[in-house]
């Protein structure tokens, strides 16, 4: 599957949806939405991964160099991420640099509040 990016603005921060399979192929996509994202006036970049069905070590490393790159000048963050996704990104070590929330974190707080 390929990877179509969407890329939305709000007040506080920019969102980049992720839908799709993240690979060697595809990962200039994910590089040039963020790059996009960092003209606009939000200091806050967030990774709506919803949709994201696979992430291969290449879209990893590119998590950790967008990461180095934004540090100091916007926030970047990780949202409603798949279990499996987040298995690989947890073993990996990539939570210890850019802050995630799974899936399964929003079902548990869904259900709390329900």
């Amino acid at each position: 599957m390929e990877l179509t990016i969407n890329l939305e603005s709000y007040q506080n921060y920019t969102l980049i949806i992720l839908d799709g399979d993240l690979n060697a192929s595809n990962i200039h996509i994910l590089e040039n939405a963020v790059e996009n994202a960092t003209r606009i006036d939000t200091s806050h970049i967030v990774l709506d991964c919803t949709l994201l069905k696979s992430i291969s070590s290449d879209g990893l490393q590119l998590l950790l160099h967008c990461q180095v790159q934004l540090a100091g000048h916007f926030y970047l963050s990780l949202y409603n991420v798949p279990d499996n996704v987040a298995s690989l990104m947890e073993l990996c070590g990539i939570t210890y640099f850019i802050q995630m929330n799974t899936q399964a974190q929003n079902q548990k707080k869904q259900s709390a509040s329900a």
